[in-house]
């Protein structure tokens, strides 16, 4: 079994400019742990319940917010709009899902869970809460929430990232 990789590198009499510094780098260890946490998941939902994990964050949007589009999935989890397009299509065809027209502009489309859509968002709920159980092991309740806010506040200066042209 091959070792991790240690994060914390010396870069002491390298030559040269600045190197990244994985374990002090906030963009590297955020990626990274969302990767894995990514991956871990859809693996694990695909062998207990047939869904990868992005068919389980539109279902888990959904739960929460029935009747938004696929468009508003991709802006709030800061995914691909074609990766939500095909997680949708599958969750219709699954019969997951359902599509209505909005009134206001057709050519959007609201989904909703159906009833097998949200029983399956029940089982899986468990799964997922469990999970992140295991995450945030050996964190206290105050160390969750100043986690929780920590990673708000960085979403919310994403606009300032974006801002920030070519050579700035």
């Amino acid at each position: 079994m091959r070792s991790k990789p240690e994060l914390d590198i010396d870069d002491a009499g390298r030559a040269g400019g600045p190197r990244l510094e994985p374990g002090r780098h906030a963009s590297f260890l955020v990626v990274a742990l969302a990767n894995r946490i990514s991956a871990s998941a859809s693996r694990a939902y695909m062998r207990q319940f047939g869904v990868g994990v992005m068919e389980w964050r539109a279902m888990a949007l959904l739960a929460a917010n029935p009747g938004i589009t696929a468009n508003q999935i991709a802006q709030v989890s800061g995914v691909d709009k074609s990766a939500v397009s095909r997680a949708v299509h599958l969750l219709l065809k699954r019969g997951d899902i359902q599509a209505s027209e909005d009134k206001a502009d057709n050519r959007r489309a609201l989904l909703t869970l159906t009833p097998t859509g949200l029983e399956l968002h029940d089982r899986i709920i468990v799964e997922s809460l469990a999970r992140e159980g295991l995450l945030l092991t050996g964190l206290s309740d105050s160390e969750r929430g100043q986690l929780f806010e920590l990673l708000k506040r960085m979403l919310a200066n994403m606009p300032l990232v974006h801002a920030r042209g070519p050579g700035a």
